[in-house]
């Protein structure tokens, strides 16, 4: 008999700015994961080219419903344009028979129309946006009313998603941190919807509970122990090998070829990488294994609020505790229903 071959699966790590996913990535080891296709960038991020294009077009600081039908024309033809780079990933990994890992940022697919009124609290006389998808099983896609994706369902519903979250008050000055060290204007705008588009978990939560409502119990299964969607905590990719060896698990993947140690990367080849992606992997690409004391542990926001006000001034340690406030319900929640290690009488 020939060696066993776990049944593809199309696995969608779901994220936001500075929760540990390059981190996950490497101990994964999926570069060298046999019948595993891995996304491009980092595993993925296949709709960075929007929210690039939005910020170039300037779109942030006005609604939807203000956009000319020029920016309409190039926002639409941007989204279609990544799923369609993303949609043949996977046939491509379809004709190989293999698996595939993709990672995104749950805000870059959000539909604008929902960004407007999550922004602006108004509600739009305005369809969501919905990228052209070749025909599902003969029929047309479609798209649900609480999916606030620019995906129909059917391609949602191909998926085999874990959400990754990370403690607000690590995440979101992690990620004004970044913006600050690569100049970058509009995330330094602590107090406009450029620079905090990606402080909040709505997204996340919003596409978590409507996989929780959507998928079949077929879909859903696992192993009887777990069902999708999953749910990872940073601090347990940082601190709980036997939770990341469980996901390992979950994905079929050879747990031979996962690490928790690797060499560093090279002064000369730091040198040539590209800016952004330096600083967003500086810790990683600078170390030999997971870097401790990290996680939230102990944490208490009104500290850490004290913290930011001698780090980054008083207007914007004000704003970044009312991001990390808002968003901790949505944490919170998602928290609640982490992965569990197997042996753990508490395990999802």
């Amino acid at each position: 008999m020939g060696a066993y071959q776990p049944q593809p699966r199309q696995y969608w790590l779901l994220t936001y700015p500075r929760t540990s996913s390059n981190l996950l990535v490497k101990i994964l080891g999926l570069d060298e994961q046999p019948n595993v296709m891995q996304g491009h960038l980092q595993a993925g991020y296949y709709f960075l080219p929007v929210l690039k294009l939005m910020n170039g077009l300037n779109l942030h600081s006005r609604g939807v419903q203000e956009w000319t039908e020029n920016e309409r024309k190039q926002m639409k033809e941007c989204y279609q344009s990544c799923f369609n780079t993303l949609n043949q990933l996977l046939e491509d990994a379809k004709k190989k028979n293999c698996s595939v890992f993709v990672k995104e940022h749950c805000n870059h697919m959000a539909h604008p129309v929902s960004i407007t009124e999550e922004q602006s609290g108004v509600t739009l006389d305005e369809a969501p946006w919905m990228v052209d998808f070749p025909k599902i099983f003969g029929q047309l896609p479609t798209r649900s009313k609480t999916n606030e994706t620019v995906l129909p369902d059917g391609f949602l519903r191909q998926w085999s998603p874990t959400f990754l979250i990370r403690h607000p008050a690590l995440a979101f000055p992690s990620r004004y941190r970044a913006s600050l060290d690569l100049n970058d204007a509009g995330g330094n705008s602590i107090n406009g919807d450029r620079g905090t588009l990606g402080m909040t978990l709505r997204w996340s939560r919003l596409l978590y509970e409507w996989y929780s409502d959507n998928l079949t119990a077929q879909e859903a299964f696992i192993d009887g122990d777990a069902t999708w969607p999953l749910v990872l905590d940073g601090d347990d990719v940082m601190a709980n090998r036997d939770v990341v060896l469980r996901f390992g698990e979950i994905l079929q993947l050879d747990k031979k070829k996962m690490r928790f140690s690797w060499e560093t990367v090279p002064e000369k080849e730091q040198a040539e990488m590209d800016m952004r992606m330096k600083r967003y992997l500086s810790t990683l690409i600078g170390s030999e294994g997971i870097v401790k004391g990290k996680t939230a542990e102990n944490l208490d926001i009104d500290v850490e609020a004290k913290k930011w006000q001698k780090e980054f001034g008083e207007e914007v340690a004000i704003r970044l505790e009312k991001l990390v406030r808002a968003a901790m319900p949505d944490y919170e929640f998602l928290n609640a229903r982490k992965l569990k290690a197997k042996n753990s009488p508490l395990a999802v």
